[in-house]
């Protein structure tokens, strides 16, 4: 079924449009990322406690959530933990101020963190949850928590790094750039979007972010692609309309890959539970985002990059004036 038919839209006439809009969510990502102190780490990159309860029967996730959101840990992320017939819930609380002001003064055996875990274990003892049968406690410290950081913050810049190198040989070092500054583009954007809407960033949000990284790569080679091919077949066009009619010519496949992974990925924001929530905003926005960066930022860049070298779009433009343009 042809859903958009022959498109001719003229993108790149609205490119200072798409980067307007691009920077103005970006400030006003800035803005509120000032305002809260930072972006919010979960409890994967921040001091914490983490508890690992088994219990005689297999015990109801919504029923333990309840016992530990009773307790002032609303934020706590709650999961099985290993195999389902162990019976046992892992249990994560992000430490507050209150225990870092009770653990003030206190041997490491008394501080504050550990009352937290006391207080979830008898809450659970006490509770409708099911029968305890043995736990344990492990504390989540500043160092580990940075180690995490650092470990993640590597790991995007190094897939950066590589697909910069792997476009730049498979096309032309420029599109290499066009494709990374897109994709910086897109986690910059997207955690924007996750500090407006209040979300933490945990170990599922940076799984989430490199998946976004690769989709995003994706989408932005196939018009590349099509450019490419579109040089060799059309080549009294000018590069800013034969990066148009690529767009064009992909675009029904792009809204086509993208409302199918909407499809998955809403279903899941919908329905996958607290534990998922950020996980899939995160996925929600990304293939909003990427999609709009692979047609309004990456290709604009290449072309900016090639005008402002003198390259084939100008000296093109300046040999045919006569070319009829790719309009809407």
């Amino acid at each position: 079924m042809d859903i958009l038919g022959d498109t001719r839209i003229n993108w790149i006439r609205y490119r200072w449009w798409f980067a307007g809009t691009s920077l103005a969510l970006l400030v006003a990502g800035a803005f509120d990322v000032v305002r809260k102190d930072g972006l919010r780490y979960g409890i994967d990159f921040s001091e914490g406690t983490m508890v690992v309860a088994k219990f005689a029967e297999t015990p109801e996730i919504d029923e333990v959530r309840a016992v530990v959101t009773d307790l002032g840990y609303g934020s706590a992320v709650i999961q099985s933990y290993d195999r389902p017939e162990m019976n046992q819930v892992m249990i994560r609380v992000e430490k507050a101020e209150e225990d870092a002001t009770a653990a003030a003064g206190q041997r490491p055996a008394e501080a504050g963190i550990d009352e937290t875990a006391n207080r979830i274990l008898a809450a659970l003892r006490d509770g409708t949850a099911g029968e305890l049968v043995s736990s344990s406690t492990e504390i989540v410290g500043p160092v580990v928590g940075e180690e995490l950081r650092r470990r993640a913050r590597n790991a995007t810049l190094l897939a950066l790094f590589a697909m910069l190198i792997y476009i730049g040989f498979r096309f032309e070092p420029v599109y290499g750039v066009g494709a990374t500054v897109a994709v910086i583009h897109d986690v910059l954007v997207t955690l924007a979007l996750v500090s407006l809407f209040n979300y933490e960033i945990s170990l599922n949000v940076i799984a989430a972010f490199m998946t976004l990284v690769g989709y995003s790569v994706n989408d932005t080679i196939v018009i590349f692609d099509r450019v490419r091919e579109n040089r060799h077949i059309h080549r009294r066009l000018d590069l800013g309309e034969i990066v148009n009619l690529s767009i064009n010519q992909t675009l029904r496949r792009t809204v086509l890959t993208s409302g199918l992974t909407l499809l998955a990925v809403g279903a899941l924001l919908t329905w996958g539970g607290e534990v998922l929530r950020a996980f899939s905003f995160v996925l929600v926005a990304g293939v909003f985002v990427g999609t709009y960066s692979s047609i309004a930022i990456a290709s604009p860049i290449v072309l900016w990059w090639r005008s402002m070298r003198g390259g084939t779009a100008a000296t093109a433009e300046q040999q045919r004036p006569q070319a009829p343009p790719v309009r809407v």
